[in-house]
């Protein structure tokens, strides 16, 4: 083998053990820079978990440190000597009858003061819960501090939960308008009338926590079953927008500016746009001529009316009994038999009936007329609404005959064959401080698309 074979072979085998060389050194470098990268992968999660516990550490010794200067201050007040609570007791009790002396007159009721001895009036809306509608009312009462009754339909409760969880949280009455506002409820069972009132009951509970007390029948329609059926006081109105025929925020605004007096109940609808327009004006204009926007219940609380449920009757309205007993003596001591000299006691009795007989006979008078310009100024009757026109023309017929009255009696049932058939239903305070009545005497445009709105808009009877 020559030399220079020889020196061929030895640089092969250097150059293979330089290749292994390197190889080594190259696995080494990879080892070593995964260790590094394991290593920094391994520190920062433990940087950022260890400011993690720091921060919660932190946020639990404030926790611990606020507890413990709650326990502090609830030891202080328990080592407090006890000639000083006696001292705080006495004073709270001399502030509170100081209070007391100063303004008796003024009650605390859902969630505000209430002057007993001033106007009241009773805003009511039905056919609602409407969601923005809604919202937007509460909006304006609230912010003249006032309270409302809203009368809602049963199936659309779901829909617009937020609203009449919002009614009864701001001291709202949340009152009974029937599961679908069927306008033939008075034809149909007994059974069936209760059913519509307690399943409402049932949801309003529900969905909100209070039970309403007070109902309206859609439209007002009356029948002996219906007084039969349900026990509720059954509320009705004085005051008639007719805001769902005429849809005009200026004529709901003229109608309680003309008819409103104190102890009103007025009757608007939770679904129009223009009633939300209306009220966004007359609230404040009623504050100003200084009435009190209160609930249904709370006029029947301040007014001490009897009100008792299952006896049949309606009622439209609470003036003060005061208002009242004046008008009788004023219009007494305007008579001319107040100025003959006094009879006897059988002629007491004689002129007392002939004062009823002929008062009796100025009310009718009256009513004839009011009831003949309400039917010229496009009242109910005038409506056309196939299956519902005599049904309304009896309603707006006692209204009218009675419109002196705080009670409304049944108008006569309805014959008509068509029978409402609602539309597929929409899966539709703490407030009920004044229930106490119930133990006895003594005690706007609807949204498009929204079907059950457009049915009521369609059909719908005043209330």
């Amino acid at each position: 083998m020559t030399n220079a074979e020889k020196e061929a072979i030895r640089e092969k085998r250097l150059r293979r053990i330089r290749q292994k060389k390197a190889r080594q050194r190259a696995y080494t470098y990879r080892v070593i820079f995964l260790s590094v990268c394991a290593l920094f992968v391994f520190g920062l999660w433990k940087g950022v978990t260890g400011i993690t516990g720091y921060i919660e550490n932190s946020r639990q010794e404030k926790i611990d440190a606020m507890q413990n200067i709650e326990i502090n201050k609830g030891n202080d007040a328990i080592d407090v000597a006890e000639s000083v609570i006696t001292v705080t007791e006495a004073s709270t009790e001399a502030t509170v009858e100081t209070t007391e002396a100063y303004d008796p007159t003024k009650v605390f009721s859902n969630g505000r003061y209430v002057d007993i001895t001033k106007p009241m009036v009773a805003l009511t809306w039905d056919d609602g819960p409407n969601g923005s509608t809604g919202e937007a009312i509460m909006d304006v009462l609230e912010k003249y501090n006032g309270r409302g009754t809203f009368f809602i339909v049963g199936n659309r409760i779901d829909e617009f939960a937020s609203e009449v969880q919002r009614m009864a949280a701001n001291g709202h009455e949340i009152a009974n308008h029937s599961w679908d506002h069927d306008t033939k409820l008075s034809k149909n069972s007994s059974d069936y009338i209760v059913q519509e009132f307690a399943k409402t009951n049932a949801k309003v509970q529900e969905v909100a926590g209070v039970t309403p007390v007070l109902a309206r029948l859609p439209g007002g329609i009356i029948s002996d079953t219906v007084k039969s059926s349900i026990t509720m006081p059954l509320i009705f109105w004085s005051v008639d927008t007719l805001d769902w025929k005429h849809k005009d925020a200026d004529k709901v605004i003229s109608s309680i500016k003309s008819e409103v007096t104190d102890g009103s109940i007025v009757l608007m609808h939770e679904l129009y746009k223009s009633t939300q327009a209306a009220c966004e004006q007359i609230i404040p204009w009623l504050v100003e001529q200084g009435y009190q926007l209160v609930t249904v219940s709370e006029l029947i609380q301040f007014r001490n009316a009897e009100v008792v449920g299952g006896n049949g009757k309606q009622y439209s309205s609470f003036p003060p009994t005061e208002t009242v007993a004046e008008t009788t003596a004023e219009t007494a001591a305007a008579s001319p038999e107040t100025q003959a000299a006094a009879p006897t006691k059988a002629e007491e009795s004689e002129e007392a009936s002939s004062k009823k007989s002929s008062s009796n006979d100025e009310d009718s008078a009256k009513s004839s007329k009011s009831k003949s310009e309400d039917n010229d100024n496009d009242n109910h009757s005038t409506q056309v609404i196939p299956g519902v026109d005599d049904a309304q023309d009896e309603v707006s017929e006692v209204q009218d005959s009675q419109e002196n009255s705080d009670v409304i009696e049944a108008p006569a049932e309805t014959t008509e064959d068509d029978t409402y058939v609602p539309t597929t239903a929409q899966e539709a305070q703490a407030v009920s401080e004044t229930a106490w009545w119930m133990a006895g005497p003594s005690a706007q445009g609807a949204p498009d698309g929204n079907a059950q709105a457009d049915a009521i808009q369609a059909i719908d009877a005043p209330g």
